[in-house]
């Protein structure tokens, strides 16, 4: 069920951002944080983790993205939830 619940967060970014919103760094984050999430239930692929992904991408759209940084606050407090 969190992947599932993931899965459609991460969703909900992409339509929010669209492909022309976002800078090539936030487009490799996005990758990355998809990555993760496809390896969600194997060993963390490497630095930075998912969580780690996840927070340099809010960093970087915060002020710029509110909408879009209130559901990456959304997948972080998921990925607490679950331990991750």
């Amino acid at each position: 069920m969190p992947k599932q619940q993931l899965e459609n967060l991460i969703g909900s970014l992409h339509e929010q951002f669209g492909d022309d919103l976002t800078s090539p760094q936030q487009q490799q984050l996005m990758q990355q944080m998809q990555s993760h999430l496809h390896n969600f239930d194997e060993p963390e692929p490497g630095d930075p983790n998912f969580t780690e992904t996840v927070e340099l991408l809010l960093e970087d759209i915060e002020e710029q993205h509110p909408k879009a940084a209130a559901v990456v606050r959304e997948i972080l407090e998921v990925l607490g939830n679950i331990g991750v």
